[in-house]
């Protein structure tokens, strides 16, 4: 049953700590949310002295959530702390003051996920990406969050057409920093995986095992109970009027 226990559980590292109050604190400038644990996959910049709530880690990252977007930061670019602040996000709003779409990617050759046509509508900010120059002096594009037909939706809005952005202010909270080393680092493979394919790995792991435990079991009692019943067969021999005795399995 071992080897099934072995074969059943390949992933797991270690116990995972509680890291429900743990927080890190954003203490560089440019540091990137990303949708992967990679700086190739951006999703915007995170407002400088605000916070990330950390889950774990995956290598030279931590896995974290940003207001209700999760995603990576880079492990050497926050500051771990250990405490719960009052006020971890940056909460801002804009308007827009012409009509504009909300785009898939920071690009107007990107996918139109809507069009935003209300301008006296609040649309939440979470940070700042640069994307395709739409002006000759500006390229940055707004991460932000709007409700549609009580649906939420997210995507990129050029800073060129937003108006009365709520200004950032900085966020002089501070808890004492912690190390990282009791966090979860799980395989960064298994753990982004879906729960059915999760699943559907455990049994193509766990189903070979059991064979394998069969035939090494059940193969022995076979070849035994076979001997068994075939010395019996030949122990006796009848001629006539005497018994002969087999030799061989005397």
């Amino acid at each position: 049953m071992s080897i099934f226990i072995f074969f059943l559980c390949p992933f797991q590292k270690n116990v995972r700590a509680d890291s429900s109050n743990f927080y890190a604190k954003v203490t560089a400038t440019g540091v990137q949310l990303c949708s992967s644990p990679s700086e190739t996959s951006a999703l915007f910049v995170l407002p400088y002295s605000y916070f990330v709530k950390v889950d774990y880690i995956v290598d030279d990252y931590y896995k974290v959530i940003y207001k209700d977007v999760e995603g990576y930061v880079r492990r050497d670019r926050v500051t771990l702390m250990n405490g719960v602040p009052q006020v971890p996000f940056f909460d801002a709003t804009y308007e827009i003051f012409v009509p504009f779409g909300l785009y898939q990617s920071p690009s107007q050759t990107s996918s139109v996920i809507t069009t935003l046509t209300n301008t006296d509508d609040k649309i939440t900010y979470y940070g700042e990406l640069a994307g395709q120059q739409v002006t000759s002096d500006n390229n940055i594009w707004y991460y932000s969050q709007v409700t549609i037909s009580g649906e939420e939706q997210f995507g990129y809005v050029f800073s060129g057409v937003t108006d009365l952005l709520t200004q950032p202010v900085i966020n002089n909270e501070t808890f004492d920093i912690v190390s990282d080393d009791f966090l979860e680092t799980p395989s960064s493979e298994f753990k982004n995986l879906s729960t059915g394919t999760k699943i559907m790995l455990i049994v193509a792991i766990s189903v070979p095992s059991l064979l394998i435990l069969y035939f090494l079991i059940k193969p022995s009692k076979i070849v035994k109970n076979t001997t068994s019943k075939n010395k019996k067969e030949k122990k006796i021999h009848h001629h006539g009027d005497y018994f002969e005795f087999d030799e061989k399995d005397l």
